[in-house]
């Protein structure tokens, strides 16, 4: 079970050695406005196999902070060029449902502010989300940005340091969890694979 255990994560710190901080900076930008893939699955297993000090940590969070800033500003200005229409019909090929957007609004229109800091804090909920509400209503871009980048650098440097100190512990880890290490490891990916699944059914639904 080992082997399996060690050949998956072997896989997983290929594809990152590969892409590098720059490959993650890129996957940032993109993960707003194109890919679903959640930060809070990345970061996590960038911090863990990229990572071996505090510069480290610091230097990806600000690359992965500034990668997810400009990803919401570009969807930011989709949404107030094309506006609700375009995003209701297209929405749903970035796992946004017309309900998403509307309870989205509701909390933008009562807390405005309070939602674009709070909505950073809140691990899962799609940031093109408050993006695109933010552009719809115009919300001013300046502090759009400023607001953005000020939530997410705590929330990613969180993602990342968690990562690399379950890096550093690994082989203390294991040897507690003995041999249910492999088990856990799939049950994450199985947490990680629903997580989509689900995201396409209620795409599929909308």
């Amino acid at each position: 079970m080992f082997n399996i255990e060690t050949t998956i994560i072997n896989f997983i710190h290929d594809v990152l050695e590969k892409l590098d901080f720059f490959g993650v900076f890129i996957i940032m930008i993109l993960e707003p406005t194109a890919l679903p893939i959640p930060g809070e699955i990345l970061l996590p297993l960038a911090g863990w196999m990229l990572i071996d000090n505090w510069t480290g940590i610091i230097s990806l969070t600000l690359l992965a902070t500034f990668g997810s800033t400009i990803g919401c500003v570009i969807e930011y200005f989709i949404a107030k060029k094309l506006g609700r229409i375009f995003i209701l019909n297209y929405g749903k090929y970035l796992f946004i449902t017309e309900n998403d957007l509307n309870n989205q609004e509701k909390l933008f229109k009562k807390y405005e502010n309070g939602f674009v800091l709070l909505s950073r804090f809140i691990p899962l909920i799609p940031k093109s989300l408050t993006s695109i509400v933010a552009g719809l209503y115009n919300m001013n871009i300046y502090k759009y940005s400023v607001m953005t980048f000020v939530a997410t650098f705590p929330t990613l440097f969180f993602y990342i340091y968690i990562g690399n100190k379950l890096g550093e512990n690994y082989s203390d880890i294991r040897k507690y969890v003995g041999g249910f290490g492999l088990p856990i490891l799939i049950l994450v990916i199985l947490i990680i694979l629903f997580y989509f699944l689900y995201k396409l059914y209620k795409m599929k639904q909308s």
